[in-house]
């Protein structure tokens, strides 16, 4: 598959996610416009390829797919806020094998890697537990490439 329609293939998953992701919620934290706009200069050296962002309870976990091409140079931002804690983060193959996890370091916004062959990796966020059963927060993925 060439360049321009696997890139043009990712456009449009990201697009889904961007559609489904803004009419899930209006809450001012988790715009994708926004989020956007704050990584632009974060991402430098590398070209933004998408966004893919949710609005999810405080003790709850969900994943995020992200599609990858092999021999591309790939950077995935982690991005959560609203909650009394730090967010835990893991990057797994579709066979669940851990690739990252910020567990020892929460600290750890992004994960730099070449992957060997084109597949799905999941980004799974586990959000810390809260007082408020009501609380909630958001968490996003972005994802940045670099061709060789």
């Amino acid at each position: 598959m060439h360049n321009s329609l696997k890139m043009r293939k990712l456009f449009y998953i990201f697009a889904f996610f961007f559609i489904t992701g803004t009419y899930q919620s209006s809450m001012a934290q988790c715009k994708l416009r926004d989020l956007k706009s704050a990584y632009l200069e974060k991402i430098k050296p590398y070209e933004f390829e998408g966004i893919s962002a949710g609005i999810i309870f405080a003790g709850e976990t969900t994943t995020i797919s992200v599609s990858v091409f092999r021999n591309q140079k790939y950077r995935l931002f982690f991005h959560s806020e609203g909650f009394d804690g730090p967010v835990s983060v893991k990057v797994m193959t579709r066979n669940r094998f851990v690739l990252f996890t910020n567990k020892d370091d929460p600290s750890l916004d992004r994960y730099t890697f070449v992957p060997k062959k084109s597949e799905d990796y999941f980004v799974e966020f586990s959000t810390p537990s809260s007082a408020n059963e009501d609380a909630r927060g958001c968490v996003a993925v972005v994802l940045c490439a670099r061709g060789y």
